[in-house]
C-alpha cells in the first residue's frame, strides 16, 4: 500500500509555512520510512505518512505530549507490530482536520531534540 500523494503535498504546504525559509530549504529532508514518506529535520523524524492505512499520519510528539492529547478526537496511539509505540501518534481523517497544530507539536518536540 503506497502513502498518500496529495496528504504529503498538504504537509508540505504547512511545513513551508511554520518553517523558517533556511531550515525548510536547507535542513527539511524526506525519507522512505515506516512504509511511508518521513519528514525529518536534522536527521530526526517529525511525521510520517505512513502506508499501514490509508490516510494515516504518525506523528512524533514525546511521551509527555502524548498522554496529554491522545483523548482529541482522532488521535490514536502508534501501534507497530501490535505494540504501542509511545512518543508517537496516529492521526485518522478526523485528527488531520487539525493538522497545523499537530505539525506544530511535532516541531516543538523536534527543537527539544535536536538543541
Amino acid at each position: 500500500m503506497a502513502y498518500s500523494q496529495s496528504l504529503a503535498q498538504q504537509i508540505r504546504k504547512i511545513l513551508a509555512l511554520k518553517l523558517p525559509p533556511q531550515i525548510f530549504e536547507e535542513e527539511l529532508e524526506e525519507k522512505k520510512l515506516f512504509g511511508g514518506l518521513a519528514f525529518m529535520i536534522r536527521g530526526k523524524m517529525v511525521l510520517t505518512v505512513s502506508s499501514r492505512k490509508d490516510e494515516l499520519v504518525m506523528v512524533r510528539i514525546g511521551k509527555e505530549t502524548e498522554k496529554q492529547v491522545l483523548p482529541r478526537t482522532g488521535a490514536h496511539t502508534t501501534l507497530m507490530r501490535g505494540r504501542p509505540y509511545h512518543g508517537y501518534i496516529d492521526l485518522d481523517i478526523e485528527g488531520q482536520k487539525e493538522l497545523p497544530y499537530w505539525i506544530d507539536l511535532a516541531l516543538s518536540y523536534n527543537q527539544e531534540l535536536t538543541k
